[in-house]
């Protein structure tokens, strides 16, 4: 059954915020490159392949005793999906809001590249791609 992008790019979220990383793993390519918009945040700007999307999971979830990464809209790119993603962590009365965009690559309905974007960024291309 086909999937659409925006289906893969939900999912793999979903997957995320539930900790699911047969899931993700099941959604991108063995060779996928991430890059995170906040690539200060971690210890380096550009993760590879599976192992890289666990080191990525870790430095990303483990400060937090719950963390979400929460899709607010997406669209379908002649290459793949953008979208506008809430990241979310909760720890004690401590909370991380963050509200980015996400661009991603895709070859045979999985991920191939993943790419944090200026959310105001991503609204625009949405509007665009829409017609709007």
């Amino acid at each position: 059954m086909h999937q659409s992008n925006v289906e893969v790019f939900r999912r793999f979220h979903a997957a995320w915020t539930q900790g699911d990383l047969e899931a993700v793993f099941a959604l991108v390519d063995p060779d996928v490159v991430v890059r995170p918009l906040h690539g200060a945040l971690f210890s380096r700007g550009e993760f590879r392949g599976h192992d890289g999307l666990v080191d990525w999971y870790r430095e990303m979830t483990e400060p937090w005793d719950r963390f979400e990464a929460l899709v607010e809209d997406a669209c379908e790119t002649p290459d793949g999906a953008v979208g506008l993603v809430v990241l979310a962590g909760y720890r004690g009365e401590e909370r991380l809001h963050a509200r980015v965009g996400s661009a991603c690559e895709m070859r045979d309905g999985r991920i191939t590249t993943l790419t944090g974007l200026n959310a105001g960024g991503v609204e625009k291309e949405i509007r665009r791609l829409r017609g709007e």
